[in-house]
Parts: structure tokens; sequence; C-alpha cells
């Protein structure tokens, strides 16, 4: 099966590699055959097309539901054009405000990260495009979105590439939500979101 590779984030001494089955256009994440993160040397690149095979991990749990297994890979070919690909796969693409992103069900902390709880984890993938209607300007490590004047939402930067100082309005980029986590006794569990790449043409 070929496979679009679309994005490659940290993970701790690991990088956690986002990916598109071509025909179908499921996401997935390409993990070891031992179920585990790729080494942070992996030869699967953003921008490449594989051809692989790959078994469904065994430890799913939504929205979380893009893990799988990848028993062998063959490179094919590169893209060069990544943005103009993947808008002419007819891929869903998440336009305008950032409230419009993980269609809706996204919860945020008073100080703006935004997050799915297990209330509203029932939804078919944990990550997606978004054309933003606004610049996303660089923070430390977190991109902010002005809302108005006073109100910013903030997405934490875990992509490879040194990140730019201002993503500019209507750049294609790809949200994901971090694994479940816990922050204390009092907090539920949540999945935050997060920037993993863009795409420029």
């Amino acid at each position: 099966m070929q496979v679009l590779i679309l994005s490659k984030t940290k993970y701790g001494s690991h990088v956690c590699v986002g990916a598109m089955e071509l025909g179908s256009n499921k996401y997935l994440r390409l993990l070891n055959a031992n179920g585990y993160y790729q080494d942070a040397d992996t030869p699967l690149n953003v921008g490449d097309i594989w051809d692989i095979t790959y078994m469904v991990s065994r430890s799913i749990r939504k929205p979380h539901n893009e893990d799988v297994m990848v028993q062998t890979q063959i490179i094919v070919q590169k893209i060069n054009n990544l943005a103009e690909y993947i808008k002419n796969l007819s891929v869903p693409i998440w336009r305008g405000s950032i409230e419009n992103t993980f269609y809706g069900k996204l919860e945020w902390t008073s100080w703006g990260k935004g997050y799915i709880s297990n209330e509203n984890s029932d939804i078919d993938h944990s990550v997606g495009f978004w054309l933003s209607d606004k610049p996303l300007t660089l923070q430390g490590d977190y991109y902010l979105y002005e809302t108005n004047a006073f109100v910013h939402r903030q997405i934490k930067y875990k992509g490879i590439p040194e990140p730019k100082l201002i993503i500019p309005a209507n750049t294609l980029v790809r949200l994901s939500l971090a694994k479940w986590w816990k922050q204390d006794d009092d907090t539920e569990e949540r999945c935050y979101m997060q920037l993993s790449g863009w795409y420029e043409s």
C-alpha cells in the first residue's frame, strides 16, 4: 500500500511519523514493527511516498485511530509541492477560525490551550489539515491565534523543522492531538492540540 509521509514530530528520543494511505485517504501513524515510535534517524521523511505493508496496532484508543505497525517499506518517490498535492487529494480541510478545527469539539483552558476530553472524543481521527483565516505567530514553543484583542489560542509546536516566526494566513497546516494525559488528580484525561507542520506552495 502506498502512503504519503505528512509529518514527523518529537516524541522523546524518537519521532512520531504521520502519514496518509493513498487511495483511501486514511490517516496513519507509522509505528515500527514492535509497535513503538520510529527512531530519530528513520528514513521516512515528509513528502516521501513509500510502499509499505502494515498491521493495525492492538492498542487503539479513540481518537487516536491511526496507529499501525510497519512490516515492510520501500521508497517510491518524493513529492515537491506537498501543499498542492494534498489539496488535490480531496481530503477534508478545516477552514477559517480555529474554532472550526476538530469539528468544533475542542474545549479550551483558561490560558488558551485546546483539548479533547473523554466526553467529546468520539471522532474518527486525531489529525487534520487547516487553512487558518489569520496568521499564526510564534511565541516560545507555541503558535498564537488571536481571536480578538484580548483572547489568544495557543498551539504547541511539535514539528522537527525550525519553526517560522509567522505562518501566514491560508497556509496549509497539519494539526494533531497529543496522546491522553492527566495533569493531576483533579483534572480529567485530555488530548491537547498541537501543530505538527505546515506546507508551503
